[in-house]
């Protein structure tokens, strides 16, 4: 399943947050609240799923981003971008240690945010997501990544990817509704993913065991999606091994 990333923003500034609103639907996300203060962010995380929080340093309240952006880490897990107009030293200081997924600085322009958002995504795919142990010990049916989707990111569970085709330096990564373009190599990307299910068939190409249509042995070929996938003679024992052929 392929979603769009659900964004919450944090933002005590009216025009501000209705300006992050339009810029980030319009490019395909959905924002699931415009939170003014800590009371109403901390009810948005209760109650609503949320894959990433675009969240102002300096609110005009009591507990400010720096506590949110706490309290996010400690019971969510989920990236969090910090927006703020000041710059000063202690500002950033108390910013940096909260270990933000990235920073913007007002006032900021519309591929300023989309920068910072991307990278904040990234570094939680590579941070949190595939760790092994949590794979593990969770099942990767309801594990996700973020992918991009031309100009935004999607959300896809990583059961749903048949497979991944290496492109130099990038990857396709193939489910049934989607090819995504993704910059990393193969071997960064499949050392993420859990080993029971995702075999590399060739040094281009990985698959998604549970989603094998067909198998030609006499031509070492696995059929996903209407596409043959090679098996290559390096890899053959192992790939017949895991897909239970001799």
């Amino acid at each position: 399943m392929e979603e769009a990333v659900k964004i919450l923003i944090v933002e005590d500034e009216y025009i501000t947050a209705k300006t992050l609103s339009n810029f980030l639907e319009a490019s395909g996300y959905t924002v699931v609240g415009c939170a003014m203060d800590t009371d109403e962010a901390i009810s948005y995380l209760e109650k609503t799923v949320i894959d990433c929080v675009v969240l102002d340093i300096n609110l005009n309240d009591e507990k400010d981003g720096v506590w949110i952006a706490k309290h996010i880490k400690e019971n969510y897990h989920i990236p969090f971008v910090f927006l703020t107009a000041y710059t000063d030293k202690e500002t950033i200081s108390r910013a940096v240690r909260a270990s933000p997924f990235g920073f913007l600085a007002k006032p900021f322009q519309k591929v300023e945010l989309f920068s910072a958002i991307e990278i904040a995504l990234h570094k939680h795919n590579e941070l949190t997501i595939f760790k092994k142990d949590s794979i593990a010990n969770e099942g990767n049916q309801s594990k996700t990544v973020f992918l991009k989707n031309v100009d935004r990111f999607d959300k896809v569970v990583v059961n749903d990817i048949c497979f991944i085709e290496s492109q130099k330096n990038y990857l396709l990564i193939y489910t049934s509704k989607m090819v995504y373009k993704h910059r990393a190599t193969l071997k960064e990307f499949i050392e993420m993913l859990p080993s029971m299910d995702f075999i590399k068939t060739h040094r281009a190409f990985s698959i998604n065991r549970n989603k094998i249509v067909s198998v030609d042995k006499s031509n070492h070929m696995i059929n996903i999606l209407n596409n043959n996938i090679p098996i290559s003679k390096a890899f053959r024992l192992e790939v017949y091994k895991k897909i239970d052929f001799n």
